[in-house]
C-alpha cells in the first residue's frame, strides 16, 4: 500500500473512532474535534512510519545443494 492510501485510510479509521468516543463523552463537535485529532495524530504517524515495516527481503541466489546417498 502507498503512503497515500495508508495515511487516508489511517485518518478515516481513526476519526470514525475518535468521532464515536467524542460523541459519547459529549456532543456532535466533541465527536467532530476528537475524530478530527485522533485521524490527524494516526494519518501523521502512518505517513511518518510507511515504508519501515514493509519487508524488501530478497533471498540471494545460491546453487541447490546436492547430496549423494549410497545405499
Amino acid at each position: 500500500m502507498d503512503r497515500i492510501r495508508s495515511a487516508v485510510l489511517t485518518f478515516v479509521t481513526n476519526f470514525f473512532v475518535g468521532y464515536l468516543l467524542g460523541r459519547l463523552l459529549g456532543d456532535r463537535d466533541t465527536g467532530v474535534r476528537a475524530g478530527a485529532v485522533l485521524g490527524g495524530v494516526g494519518a501523521a504517524a502512518s505517513w511518518r512510519l510507511s515504508g519501515r515495516f514493509e519487508s524488501d527481503f530478497v533471498e540471494p541466489t545460491s546453487e541447490p545443494i546436492q547430496i549423494e546417498i549410497d545405499e
